[in-house]
C-alpha cells in the first residue's frame, strides 16, 4: 500500500516555485491582468499592495523558521560564510534610524530581507548547480510566457507609444529589466546547454527570441560578454590551469586588463552597439542627482526615502517621479550614503572571491565560472541600472541565491535522523531521511 505523506521535497519545490512566481513578477502580472493601463505605469512602488506584502512576508517567514528548527543562526559558519552581506544588511538597517521617512524605509528593509532569505532558502536546499539550472528554466519559462502574450495580447506585451514604441517587454513592467533578466537566464543555462540538455536549450531560445523583440542592446552586450567570459574561464578549467592557484590568477590578471581596455573604449563600443553617451538620458539624471548625494554623501537619506523627502521635489519636477537613479551605486549613495557604498563593494568583492576561490577547489568548477561571470556582470550592470539592492529586481535574487550558495562546500556530511511515517495499513513505520547540518 502506498504511504500517506507529503513529502518534505515536495512542500520545499512546491514553496520554491511560489517565491520564483512571485519574484519574477508572474504573480503581479496576472494579478493586474484585468488593469491594461496599470501595467505601463512607470510607478513601481508596490509595497501597498497587500497581496504583494503578503506574498513577501511569506518568502521571509517561512525560510526564518526553518532557518530556526536547523539552528542555522548557530553555526558559527554561517557569519563566517556570510559576514559580508551580513554587514551590509546591518547598514541598511541602521539607515532606518535617520531617515527621511523611517516608517517608509523599514517597509522596503523587509522587503529586502524578504529577497534575502528566500534567496537563502534556495541555497541551503539546492545544489549550486540545480540553482543555476532551475533559475535559467524559470527565466526561460517567464520569456515564453511573453511571448505567448505577444501573439494572443501585443497591447498587453509590448510598449505602445514613445521613443521604445513596439519593443517588446513580455510580462514584465520595464522592457530592460525584462531583457537583461532573460540575458542573465541565458547565461545560467550555459553549462546545461554545452551538454546540449533540450530544456536548456528550449528556454535560452525563448530568452534570446524576448531579448531581439526588445531591441535591447544592453541584453545583447550582456550576452556577448558573458559568454566570452565564460569560454575564457572554461578553457581554463579544461585545461586544468585552475589547479595551480599562481597560475590561475596570472591568467585572471591577463582577463582583468582586457577588460579595462574595453572599459577605455566604452564610448567606441556604445557607438558600435548604436548607443549614445548620454546612455538613454542617465547621465543627464546623475547630474541632477548629484547636489543631492553631495549634500548627505555620509550617511544619504535612508534606505528608498530620499524619493519621499522634501529634496525630491525638485527633481520630480523636472522629470518627474522615476523611483529610483537608473544606477546602483547612485541610489546606494542616497539610501546610506558612503558608508553604505563601501558595504556594498566589500559584499560584491566577497561574492566574486568565493566564486573565484570555489572554481580552484570543487569539482563543479565550470558551473563556478558561471557563476563568476554573473557576479562580475551584475557589478557592471549595477553602474547602468538599480539591479542590487534593489528587492523589486529578479537580478538581486540570482545574486543572492549564487552568493549564498558556497554553503554546499563548506558544510559537513549530512547525518540521519529518524522520522516516522504512516502506512495506510500496517500503522507507523520507522523511516530514515536526510538530514543537513546547518551551515
Amino acid at each position: 500500500m502506498n504511504t500517506l505523506e507529503i513529502r518534505y521535497s515536495t512542500l520545499r519545490d512546491g514553496f520554491t516555485l511560489f517565491g520564483l512566481l512571485f519574484y519574477f513578477q508572474v504573480t503581479t502580472f496576472f494579478l493586474n491582468l484585468g488593469n491594461v493601463a496599470n501595467l505601463d505605469d512607470v510607478d513601481k512602488d508596490l509595497e501597498g499592495n497587500l497581496i504583494n506584502q503578503v506574498c513577501g512576508l511569506i518568502t521571509l517567514l517561512v525560510p526564518l523558521f526553518l532557518f530556526i528548527r536547523h539552528k542555522v543562526f548557530l553555526s558559527k559558519s554561517f557569519y563566517r560564510g556570510n559576514f559580508l552581506l551580513l554587514a551590509f544588511l546591518l547598514c541598511v538597517a541602521a539607515s532606518i534610524t535617520w531617515s527621511e521617512d523611517p516608517m517608509l524605509s523599514f517597509k522596503r528593509y523587509v522587503a529586502l530581507l524578504s529577497v534575502v532569505f528566500f534567496a537563502g532558502f534556495i541555497a541551503y536546499n539546492y545544489s549550486v548547480e540545480r540553482i543555476a539550472f532551475m533559475l535559467g528554466c524559470m527565466i526561460g519559462a517567464v520569456a515564453l510566457m511573453g511571448l505567448i502574450f505577444a501573439v494572443l495580447r501585443p497591447d498587453i506585451a509590448f510598449i505602445a507609444g514613445g521613443i521604445r514604441d513596439g519593443a517588446f517587454k513580455g510580462i514584465f513592467a520595464e522592457k530592460n529589466a525584462g531583457a537583461r533578466i532573460n540575458a542573465i537566464g541565458i547565461l545560467l543555462l550555459l553549462p546545461m546547454i554545452r551538454r546540449r540538455h533540450p530544456v536548456a536549450l528550449f528556454g535560452a531560445l525563448c530568452s534570446l527570441l524576448a531579448i531581439g523583440l526588445a531591441q535591447s542592446a544592453t541584453a545583447i552586450s550582456l550576452i556577448v560578454s558573458g559568454a566570452a567570459s565564460y569560454w575564457y574561464f572554461l578553457t581554463l578549467v579544461r585545461l586544468r590551469v585552475n589547479r595551480s592557484l599562481a597560475a590561475f590568477f596570472g591568467a585572471t590578471l591577463v582577463y582583468a586588463l582586457i577588460c579595462v581596455f574595453l572599459y577605455a573604449n566604452y564610448s567606441l563600443l556604445l557607438d558600435l552597439l548604436g548607443r549614445d553617451a548620454s546612455l538613454t538620458d542617465r547621465t543627464q539624471i546623475w547630474e541632477l542627482l548629484t547636489p543631492f548625494i553631495d549634500d548627505k554623501f555620509l550617511n544619504g537619506y535612508g534606505y528608498g526615502a530620499f524619493w519621499a523627502s522634501d529634496d525630491a521635489e525638485v527633481f520630480i519636477k523636472r522629470w518627474g517621479y522615476i523611483g529610483n537613479a537608473h544606477s546602483g551605486y547612485l541610489e546606494t549613495l542616497l539610501n546610506g550614503g558612503v558608508i553604505q557604498l563601501t558595504a556594498l563593494l566589500l559584499l560584491f568583492a566577497g561574492a566574486l572571491v568565493k566564486q573565484y576561490r570555489a572554481i580552484t577547489s570543487e569539482q563543479s568548477a565550470q558551473v563556478r565560472a558561471c557563476a563568476l561571470v554573473i557576479v562580475g556582470l551584475f557589478i557592471v550592470t549595477n553602474y547602468v541600472a538599480y539591479v542590487i539592492p534593489n528587492y523589486r529586481s529578479a537580478e538581486f535574487l540570482v545574486f543572492c541565491s549564487l552568493a549564498l550558495s558556497f554553503h554546499h562546500a563548506h558544510a559537513t556530511q549530512p547525518h540521519w535522523t529518524p522520522a516516522v511515517r504512516r502506512s495506510a495499513s500496517r500503522g507507523p513505520v520507522k523511516a530514515y531521511h536526510k538530514e543537513k547540518t546547518p551551515c
